[in-house]
């Protein structure tokens, strides 16, 4: 089990954000009584809500444990280095691979994602102090705690039914919620960066094109199904976000948000284009990808959403 008496002193109730105390096996909130334990694999469970249903597969955590790593390496270092840091959190962690190296590396890293990625952390080896079971719309730390905060490939899948890509009524106010809350555990300056695929964009590669509460077109299954390819609307009410949307979920309150479209140049290994009917397309993407000018990255030319929202000393936060 984690270091009890560390993480009362870090971590606050992620219900009504008061402090909490320690109990034998728990941590209990100071103010409203709420317990949070360790679940069996030792991993503390701060969770007001119930998570989604399991839908994590072995395949998903080999490519974390792959891409993690080299994602960290050739595209995150780099981008965090440009300005000064110590504290970080991956919302959304996954399998945590960059938590891991930025520990090792002597950073304050903290990774949250569902319970249900506990056993992976365990055979992992991951660190029970700062990998945390959380709700990522209601997180377990002070306001203005971390320095940066990514979230790759997570907020796409936030105010979802299961998860995947069918929408829950209230899908906007989620992500509302999601986008206020990783701002309020932000410093003034501190940085977010926010990827998933470009909405914008008609062709996605990383997603499936149903998840069992759908109905897609037969034809849009049958591409998906001989090619890979995800062909999907880019206007109206769907699961991915463009900049514009990615924009006002952010910079939608009081106080200047400076918000900026990142190169894509190094954040992809390009794996699922090495294989079947995409590998004819393989080098003309790299090259693409690679070379996208600046003033296109926030149009329909653009196959990725990828942004960095940089939160102002003036910015008002509730």
């Amino acid at each position: 089990m984690s270091d009890l008496k560390q993480l009362a002193q870090d971590l606050v109730c992620p219900k009504c954000r008061q402090t909490f105390m320690r109990g034998e096996n728990s941590l209990r909130c100071s103010y409203c009584s709420r317990e949070y334990k360790g679940n069996s694999y030792g991993y503390l469970e701060l969770m007001p809500t119930a998570s989604n249903p399991d839908t994590t597969t072995q395949e998903y955590i080999e490519i974390q444990g792959h891409c993690g790593s080299r994602v960290y390496t050739e595209y995150l270092k780099p981008l965090l280095l440009s300005k000064p840091f110590q504290r970080v959190l991956d919302a959304g962690c996954g399998l945590g691979q960059g938590v891991s190296m930025l520990l090792e590396e002597g950073y304050e890293a903290y990774g949250v994602d569902v319970p249900v990625l506990s056993k992976f952390w365990d055979q992992a080896g991951k660190d029970r102090e700062h990998f945390l079971c959380c709700d990522i719309t209601s997180l377990p730390f002070p306001d203005e705690f971390f320095d940066v905060i990514y979230s790759l490939g997570v907020i796409e899948h936030i105010g979802t039914q299961i998860g995947h890509c069918t929408l829950a009524e209230n899908y906007w106010k989620v992500r509302q919620s999601y986008a206020d809350e990783l701002l309020r555990v932000t410093r003034p300056g501190g940085r977010l960066i926010i990827a998933c695929p470009n909405k914008c964009f008609p062709i996605d590669i990383q997603h499936g094109v149903e998840d069992g509460l759908n109905h897609p077109n037969p034809l849009r299954k049958y591409i998906h199904r001989r090619t890979g390819m995800n062909i999907h609307r880019t206007w109206g009410k769907y699961y991915l976000l463009s900049y514009s949307e990615t924009k006002r979920l952010f910079c939608r309150k009081g106080g200047s948000v400076e918000f900026e479209a990142l190169p894509l140049k190094g954040y992809f290994g390009f794996t699922q284009l090495q294989k079947g009917f995409l590998k004819h397309f393989f080098k003309l993407a790299v090259m693409y990808v690679n070379h996208l000018p600046q003033f296109l990255r926030t149009t329909f030319l653009n196959p990725y959403m990828l942004a960095m929202i940089t939160k102002s000393d003036s910015r008002i936060h509730h």
